[in-house]
């Protein structure tokens, strides 16, 4: 078995550095500051505020491919006052051509987000108008389709924040096990990932169990005995999207993909309860290793890494605390 001591180090260790989180913050304040004052977007620009994991504090410390580290990923949402009658190419080339004249180079128009290219971080930057046929619906612009398709990014902050909540501050941690589970097991595989991976969460994990190595486990097993139908039909299930009603998270996920993730599921559903049976520590300590990989270490003698505690709030961005605070049973970056 694990301890949860070493559950909580292993979540700082898994946490972005200090450093990652800085330079993420400069990154998206200075472009969003810009937008803002841009000589003739700013008739445009409405808001702006993060979404993803960065927004929902479900971010991981950058992995690494053939040791080179990759940029982190932050995602910005622009609210502008386009309508839906105003092509979704035309708004996300807009929206490139207004960052370009800002100075940054390399900007790539994507199907529904513009990227930003810097040396340490990349930026999703995705324009959104309010839903002429909803009240407090939103439209993201899709340039492949040309078209206006239903979204809430906003509403999918709210609600982790929420689910975070009635988890008694447990949800966010449990995503990040499973985050960094999916990445060391199934590197290559495209989805299921990210916002997926936190509903599936969000759906399945115990609300009344505070030990990360149980929460983790039960997950496991709801994975293996939810959908042992689906992958046994060769179908991918339906998982509503929290925020936006009729929409199927699962929609772009492949048969054969979420085979490979349900495979891995099942099977490290043994496998951990088999580390959580060893009684030797030196001998349950692989078997963790072979689930999490090498971040997860041995328990210390003592505890004392320190991390800074970060929140997002919508709006204004990542923020820190002046003074680092670690809760005696939560690892270090949860809001």
């Amino acid at each position: 078995m694990a301890t949860q001591q070493q559950f909580i180090d292993f979540l700082s260790e898994i946490e972005p550095s200090p450093t990652t989180k800085s330079v993420c913050i400069s990154a998206h304040s200075n472009l969003r500051g810009k937008l803002q004052k841009h000589e003739t977007y700013k008739d445009i620009h409405v808001n702006t505020y993060l979404s993803g994991s960065y927004a929902r504090n479900t971010a991981l410390r950058p992995r690494q491919t053939n040791g080179t580290v990759r940029r982190p990923d932050v995602d910005i949402i622009v609210v502008t006052n386009h309508t839906a009658y105003d092509l979704p190419s035309v708004v996300i080339g807009t929206l490139r051509k207004a960052v370009r004249s800002l100075g940054y180079a390399e900007v790539e128009a994507n199907r529904r987000s513009i990227c930003v290219s810097l040396g340490s971080v990349e930026m999703d930057v995705v324009p959104v108008i309010p839903s002429p046929w909803e009240v407090g619906g939103w439209l993201i612009a899709d340039k492949s389709e040309e078209q206006w398709l239903v979204t809430n990014p906003m509403g999918h902050n709210q609600w982790a924040s929420g689910v975070n909540k009635q988890a008694n501050g447990n949800f966010v941690p449990l995503v990040k096990l499973v985050k960094w589970w999916r990445r060391e097991n199934l590197p290559h595989l495209k989805r299921p990932k990210g916002f997926i991976l936190e509903t599936l969460v969000a759906k399945h994990m115990d609300y009344k169990m505070t030990s990360y190595e149980d929460l983790f486990a039960k997950f496991l097993e709801a994975i293996r005995d939810e959908y042992v139908w689906a992958v046994q039909s060769g179908q991918v299930p339906h998982l509503e999207d929290p925020s936006v009603p009729g929409n199927n998270v699962f929609s772009r996920v492949k048969p054969e993909e979420f085979k490979r993730f349900y495979d891995m599921a099942e099977a490290h559903a043994a496998l951990v309860r088999r580390a959580q049976r060893e009684t030797d520590e030196d001998k349950a300590l692989p078997l963790w290793q072979r689930v999490f990989g090498d971040r997860f270490r041995k328990a210390a003698q003592k505890a004392s890494m320190l991390r800074p505690t970060v929140t997002a709030t919508p709006g204004i961005g990542l923020a820190f605390p002046a003074i680092a605070v670690v809760p005696p049973n939560k690892p270090a970056g949860f809001a």
